[in-house]
C-alpha cells in the first residue's frame, strides 16, 4: 500500500504516536512519530503494514447478501414445524476461507464485533477453511430466481436455496 502523506496529516499522525508512546511505550510508537516528523516516507509503509486496503463496495455487498440469505434461513428454520429433511447444519453459516478469501472472512468478522449479524455469525467459527464463493453465488442467485422473498420461508423455499449448494450435475 502507497501512502502519501500532506505535512499537516504527517504532523498529526505524530503527535498521536507521541501520546500513544507515552501511553504504551512497549509497543514502539515512538520510532513512527520521529520517522513521520523526520518525513523518511520510505518508512511510511512499515507503519501501515498491518492496514488492509478498503474493501471493495461490491464486495461488502455480497458478504452482506450472503449473511442476509443465512439470517432468513435461520429464522425460517427455526419457525418451521416440519423440518424433515433439512438438517440444522444446513442451515448454519460456513463462513468464508481464510487462504482465499481473506478479506471477506475479515470483513464477517468485523461485523461481528460490531454486534451485527449476531444470530448468523456467533456460534460459527467463520472460517470455512475452503473456497465458498461459487457456492454462495450459486444460493444467491437461486434466492434471486425466488425473488429473494424474506424469512419466515417455506420449507420448499429452504430446500430449493440449500439444493444450490451443489455443484450442478452432483446432484
Amino acid at each position: 500500500m502507497r501512502i502519501d502523506l500532506t505535512d499537516k496529516e504527517r504532523f498529526a499522525l505524530a503527535i498521536q504516536y507521541e501520546i500513544l508512546d507515552a501511553l504504551k511505550p512497549e509497543e514502539g510508537y515512538g520510532k513512527h512519530s520521529e520517522s513521520l516528523m523526520s518525513g523518511h516516507k520510505w518508512i511510511y509503509d512499515d507503519i501501515f503494514r498491518l492496514m488492509s486496503e478498503n474493501l471493495p463496495d461490491e464486495k461488502a455487498r455480497y458478504v452482506l447478501d450472503v449473511l442476509d440469505l443465512y439470517r432468513d434461513l435461520t429464522i425460517s428454520f427455526g419457525h418451521l414445524e416440519n423440518k424433515s429433511s433439512i438438517e440444522e447444519y444446513e442451515i448454519k453459516f460456513p463462513g468464508f476461507d481464510g487462504n482465499h478469501e481473506a478479506e471477506l472472512l475479515n470483513f464477517a468478522r468485523d461485523l461481528l464485533n460490531y454486534h451485527m449479524y449476531e444470530s448468523v455469525l456467533h456460534d460459527n467459527e467463520l472460517d470455512s477453511h475452503s473456497q465458498t464463493t461459487e457456492i454462495y453465488q450459486r444460493m444467491l442467485s437461486k434466492w434471486s430466481e425466488l425473488g429473494r422473498p424474506r424469512a419466515p420461508l417455506t420449507k420448499e423455499t429452504i430446500q430449493d436455496i440449500l439444493a444450490a449448494r451443489r455443484y450442478p450435475g452432483n446432484e
